[in-house]
């Protein structure tokens, strides 16, 4: 629901791992809590306006969907937000009998035909409408808004789910009451109109969006194994079918205190602040820890390619299968990430867009669609009239081995690794960006410190690296390619 910082991962919403540089005097205050349902948190105080930023992430997202079940985390995000027994409603009691007079009628409209089916859908617009009558429309957003709430949001991607909003301090309970509420006590009202908006959110952002449509492509073509191959916000005919019923199974084994982090960064009293967050988020019973995503993809032996036919300007996407964090590799894709496509002196911008004008932009991204599992390093340009994707292919892999023969000059390493370390520094003056990056990795890699290893690896990359690892992982024969090909006119 976020806009993700860079358009690569639009829909995906999770923030990939850009390169950090820890700052001791300020990471070393973070308090580690795990409560008893084993629930863990971390409490970061930064004196200054008093606010602080409250960030829930649940590590469950796209890549934890069965087949025929995608799209059910980010639709479980959205469901969220539409209160509990006690928020959202003027008579729960009421309103349960009507919920599961629908579901009811749900689970026959599923196997009926003809007439039957069209009177069961009518049946359960009528049903919706009564239930909606009790109805308290944006409760839950409304009660944070009245209280000086800014940023309220959510996210889901394929690997994490993740709330959060930012508060005046002296609303520290208030937070504490309603996530814990709507993470115990959670009620999917509304579930077949929500599933509507979902659909049309779909549309817009994959079926109309020439990006969408390629991206998607992309992932189907590059993954053979990798739930990673699905898309977050789902298949239609998934979304089509998918039951409160099934979110609801789907939520109580992934929303379990053991697969969530929670964080608090901002001027806050420490003691105070656990005292709270145990007191609300100790009561959330605990659960058996879901299931670990595996999957092993074969290593790529020859290049393929795929065309998407749409009505817009030509482009491509190239994408080459690496390992994630923490492998020692991925460190360098994120140098790597930079030498190519970051600003007006990288090397593929400065080779195609101003020297020999074969693309309208250039852009790439080192840790697609997420890091759970294997991803792909991809390249992504629009490309100009009067060429093709052929000529793009073949000075991408000029530039690329380029590098691979000649190396990369210190001064441009350099650069490339400030450039990295800056963005972090900047992203870390925000609350809201502190408490997303130190939840990111403790959910990730099992502990936030990961953050302060970070820095200490991109340094230490060196010229050589760039180059093994261009040999080692993007050689054409590994590459997979989605191509926009316009619709013919007739």
């Amino acid at each position: 629901m976020r806009k993700a910082i860079f358009i690569f991962l639009f829909f995906l919403s999770t923030l990939a791992p850009w390169a950090l540089q820890a700052n001791p005097g300020f990471l070393d205050q973070v308090r580690e809590v795990t409560l008893s349902n084993g629930m863990r948190f971390l409490l970061l105080r930064r004196p200054g306006a008093p606010v602080f930023t409250g960030y829930i992430q649940v590590k469950v997202g796209g890549i934890d969907e069965q087949e025929g079940q995608t799209g059910v985390a980010h639709l479980l995000e959205h469901m969220a937000f539409k209160g509990t027994t006690e928020i959202g409603t003027t008579d729960y009691a009421a309103e349960r009998a009507l919920l599961e007079k629908i579901e009811a009628v749900h689970a026959e409209w599923l196997k009926a035909q003809g007439p039957k089916k069209a009177a069961l859908s009518k049946e359960m617009k009528a049903l919706t409408e009564a239930a909606g009558r009790f109805v308290v429309k944006e409760d839950f957003s409304r009660i944070y808004l009245r209280n000086g709430g800014a940023d309220l949001n959510a996210t889901t991607s394929q690997d994490l789910t993740s709330y959060f909003v930012q508060l005046p301090n002296t609303k520290l309970k208030l937070w504490a009451f309603l996530e814990s509420s709507r993470l115990k006590d959670p009620v999917f009202r509304e579930f077949y109109s929500e599933r509507d908006v979902v659909m049309e959110e779909r549309r817009t952002r994959i079926d109309d969006s020439p990006f969408g449509k390629l991206y998607e492509a992309l992932m189907e073509l590059a993954f053979e194994k990798s739930p990673y191959r699905r898309p977050t916000i789902g298949y239609p005919a998934d979304l089509q079918r998918v039951s409160a019923t099934e979110l609801s199974q789907f939520y109580h084994k992934y929303y379990v205190p053991s697969n969530m982090i929670g964080t608090v960064v901002g001027d806050i009293d420490l003691n105070e602040t656990e005292k709270i967050i145990e007191e609300y988020f100790g009561t959330i019973p605990s659960g058996p820890q879901p299931p670990k995503v595996e999957a092993v993809e074969p290593a790529p032996v020859q290049e393929k390619r795929v065309e998407v036919p749409f009505d817009a300007a030509p482009a491509l996407m190239a994408g080459y299968l690496k390992p994630t964090m923490p492998h020692p590799d991925d460190y360098v894709f994120d140098v790597l990430d930079q030498v190519l496509c970051e600003g007006r002196t990288s090397r593929l911008y400065k080779r195609l867009v101003v020297q020999d004008r074969l693309v309208q932009n250039i852009g790439c991204s080192g840790s697609s669609p997420g890091a759970r599992l294997d991803n792909l390093f991809f390249i992504y340009a629009t490309i100009l009239p009067g060429h093709s994707t052929d000529e793009v292919l073949k000075v991408i892999d000029e530039e690329l081995q380029k590098i691979v023969k000649d190396g990369v000059p210190s001064d441009e390493l350099k650069k490339a690794k400030k450039n990295l370390l800056a963005d972090w520094n900047y992203e870390m003056q925000s609350n809201d960006e502190a408490a997303q990056m130190l939840s990111y990795f403790e959910a990730l890699t099992g502990s936030w410190k990961y953050i302060l290893e970070h820095p200490k690896r991109i340094e230490a990359v060196n010229s050589q690296d760039l180059q093994r690892v261009l040999k080692t992982y993007m050689g054409s024969e590994r590459r997979r390619t989605a191509v926009l090909k316009p619709n013919q006119k007739s």
